[in-house]
C-alpha cells in the first residue's frame, strides 16, 4: 500500500521524539536541561491535538470493517461475508482512532445515538457503499446524515466491493448512478474512489510479486490512499503534525547552540537568532493558514455559482433567463475573485506588520539588551546594524564582518556557507526587511493581479459558454418531449447536462485557484524563504566549528535534519 501520510509521519514523529530523549538524556548543561524540560512540556500539551479521527459509516456489509482493517493492517478486526458490525467499534491506532459504525438510520435505533456521536466529534467521515449502488433507503441515507445535518464537507465517498461486478464494464455507471444521489457534489468534491478492499488483503497474502502487484492495482485500494491523503491535506489536518515538527526544528536548533555557542556574547547572539528563526516559522505558518482559508472561500463561491446555474436547468426552465444568469455568473466570479485578492492582500500585511510587532518586542527583551550593552555592536532590529568602528560601506559579507568584530568575534565559527548570506551580516537578526515586504505586497496581490486573467479565463469560461449554449438548444424541447417520453429517461438527461455545467465551473475554480497559489508561493519565497534562509546560515556561521565536531552534536543535527526532511513531506 502507497503510505498513508499522516500515520507515516506521525510514527516517524514518535519515533524522533523517542530519539531525542534517548540522546539527550545524558547531558548535564543546565541551560541544555532546562530546554530539553521546555521541549518536553510544550510536546506533551500538544499530544491530544495530534489525534485524527475517522469515522467509517454507511449500509450493512458494505465492508466498513474489512477496509479498516486494509488500512491498519488490524487482522483481529472480524471480518466476512457473515460478520456484519453491531455497535460502533473504535480501533486506536498510534494517535489515529478508526471508527467502525454500524448501518445508520436502518431500523436499529438503539445503535443511531452512539454512532452519531461518533460521526459529529470525528474529524473526517467515509461513507461506503457497495458497487450495487445506492438503495432508495441508503440514498436517503446519505442525503439526511451528510447533507441535511450539514456533514457533507467533511465526508469522502467509497464504492467497495468492485469485484463483486464486471469492473471494466460498470464503473462509469457505477460513478454516475452515485452521483445523482450526491448531486450537487461531484467525484472530486468527495474524493470518491472504486475499490474492493477484500481482494487488496487477498493480495497481501500472494507471494509471487508480479501476481500481487497485479491485484493490488486491480483493487485500487492505492487509489484510495491517495485519496484519503489529499481529502486530509485539503482540510488542513496535517498542521496538527506540522506544529510539534515546527518546536522540534526549534528546540533542537537551541540546543546546538548552547553546545557549540564560543562564548556567552555568540551564544546569546545564537539564541536571539533562533528566537526570530522561530518567530518567521510561525508567522509563516500563520499567514499560510489564512490564506489558504481565502483560497477555500474562492472554490467554495465559484462552486456555488455553479450549482445555481445548474439548477436552472430542469424541465419548466427558461432559456433566456439560463443564458443571462450564465453571463451574469461569470461577472459576480470576477467580482468575488477581486474582493478575496484585496482580503489576501490586507491579510499579509496585517501579518507581517504583527510580525515586526514581534520582533520589536523581541529586541526589549533582556537576551536583545544584554547584547546591545556590549560596547562593540549595537543592533536595532527594525534598522541597519551599526559595528562599533567598522565602516559598514566596506563591508561585503557577513564573514567580514565577523572577522572584524573584536573581542565579540572571540569563538566564532567562520562557514564559508556564510558568505552568501551577503551585506547583510548581523542584519539577519533585523526585521526591517519587513517594511519591504509589506511595501511590496501589491507587486503579488494588487490591484493588477487578475487570477482570472492569469488562468486565460475567456477559454474557461467559453467553455461554460458552450455548455450552457448547447443546453439552451436542446432544453425546448426536453420540456416539449417531457410528457410524451418516460419522466425518467429526461430527468436523466437534465441531470447529465447540470453535472457538466458543474464540472466546467470546477475547472474555472480549480484554475483561479492555481494561480492564486503561484502567486502566493512567490511572495513566501522571496519574504519568508529568503529570510529564514539568511537567518539559518549566520546560526550556522556564528557556531564553533571545532564544537559542531562533537559526537553528540552530530546526532543532534542528524536528528534535525529528520525533523526538517519530515517536514517537507507534509508540504
Amino acid at each position: 500500500m502507497n503510505g498513508f501520510k499522516f500515520k507515516v509521519v506521525e510514527e516517524k514523529t514518535t519515533q524522533l521524539i523517542e530519539n531525542i530523549n534517548h540522546t539527550i538524556g545524558d547531558i548535564h548543561n543546565k541551560e541544555v536541561i532546562f530546554i530539553i524540560d521546555e521541549l518536553k512540556n510544550k510536546l506533551s500539551d500538544l499530544q491530544q491535538k495530534i489525534k485524527l479521527e475517522i469515522a467509517f459509516i454507511g449500509q450493512y456489509s458494505a465492508g466498513k470493517s474489512t477496509i479498516i482493517s486494509a488500512i491498519s493492517g488490524n487482522k483481529n478486526i472480524k471480518i466476512g461475508q457473515d460478520i456484519t458490525t453491531d455497535a460502533p467499534q473504535a480501533y486506536t491506532w498510534g494517535n489515529l482512532v478508526l471508527v467502525d459504525t454500524p448501518g445508520i438510520y436502518a431500523g436499529r435505533p438503539e445503535h443511531d445515538k452512539a454512532s452519531i456521536e461518533y460521526m459529529n466529534k470525528a474529524d473526517l467521515l467515509v461513507y461506503v457503499i457497495t458497487s450495487q449502488g445506492f438503495t432508495s433507503e441508503t440514498a436517503e441515507n446519505f442525503r439526511k446524515l451528510t447533507i441535511s445535518e450539514n456533514r457533507i464537507n467533511k465526508t469522502m465517498l467509497v464504492i467497495n466491493k468492485s469485484s463483486q461486478g464486471d469492473k471494466e464494464a460498470h464503473l462509469k455507471n457505477w460513478i454516475s448512478d452515485a452521483l445523482k444521489v450526491t448531486e450537487p457534489k461531484t467525484a472530486d468534491d468527495l474524493f470518491l474512489c472504486v475499490i474492493d478492499a477484500k481482494d487488496y488483503l487477498e493480495a497481501l497474502e500472494i507471494d509471487y510479486q508480479d501476481d500481487k502487484n497485479e491485484l493490488i492495482e486491480y483493487s485500487g485500494f492505492n487509489y484510495f490512499i491517495k485519496n484519503l491523503n489529499d481529502f486530509i491535506s485539503q482540510k488542513g489536518i496535517y498542521g496538527r503534525l506540522i506544529t510539534p515538527l515546527n518546536l522540534i526544528e526549534t528546540y533542537l536548533n537551541r540546543i546546538i547552540n548552547q553546545l557549540t555557542a564560543g562564548n556567552e556574547d555568540t551564544k546569546n547572539l545564537l539564541e536571539l537568532l533562533n528566537r526570530k528563526h522561530f518567530r518567521l516559522i510561525e508567522s509563516k505558518k500563520n499567514i499560510t493558514d489564512l490564506v489558504n482559508g481565502h483560497f477555500d472561500s474562492v472554490v467554495s463561491n465559484i462552486k456555488k455559482e455553479g450549482n445555481k446555474i445548474a439548477n436552472l436547468i430542469e424541465k419548466d426552465g427558461d432559456k433566456e433567463i439560463l443564458e443571462s444568469e450564465s453571463k451574469n455568473s461569470i461577472e459576480h466570479i470576477k467580482t468575488f475573485t477581486d474582493e478575496i485578492n484585496k482580503k489576501i492582500e490586507h491579510s499579509i500585511e496585517s501579518e507581517f506588520s504583527q510580525l515586526k510587532v514581534e520582533l520589536d518586542i523581541l529586541m526589549q527583551s533582556e537576551l536583545a539588551q544584554t547584547l546591545l550593552n556590549q560596547e562593540s555592536v549595537k543592533v536595532n532590529f527594525n534598522t541597519d546594524i551599526e559595528i562599533k568602528g567598522i565602516d559598514t560601506a566596506k563591508v561585503e559579507s557577513g564573514v567580514d564582518i565577523l572577522n572584524n568584530v573584536s573581542r565579540f568575534a572571540e569563538g566564532f565559527a567562520i562557514n564559508k556557507d556564510a558568505v552568501s548570506a551577503g551585506a547583510k551580516g548581523l542584519k539577519a537578526v533585523s526585521g526591517s526587511d519587513a517594511h519591504t515586504v509589506i511595501y511590496n505586497v501589491g507587486k503579488f496581490f494588487g490591484h493588477n493581479f487578475k487570477p482570472y486573467e492569469a488562468v486565460k479565463y475567456a477559454d474557461k469560461f467559453a467553455k461554460v459558454g458552450s455548455i450552457i449554449g448547447k443546453v439552451a438548444i436542446v432544453l425546448p424541447f426536453l420540456i416539449a418531449g417531457y410528457e410524451e417520453y418516460a419522466e425518467s429517461k429526461y430527468a436523466e438527461k437534465i441531470k447529465i447536462e447540470r453535472q457538466k455545467v458543474r464540472e466546467a465551473y470546477d475547472e474555472i475554480a480549480s484554475n483561479i485557484k492555481s494561480s492564486f497559489q503561484q502567486q502566493f508561493d512567490k511572495l513566501l519565497n522571496e519574504s519568508y524563504d529568503i529570510e529564514l534562509n539568511n537567518t539559518s546560515k549566520m546560526i550556522e556561521a556564528i557556531r564553533d566549528s571545532e564544537k559542531l565536531k562533537d559526537k553528540k552534536v552530530l546526532s543532534i543535527q542528524d536528528l534535525l535534519s529528520k525533523s526538517i526532511i519530515l517536514l517537507k513531506e507534509l508540504k
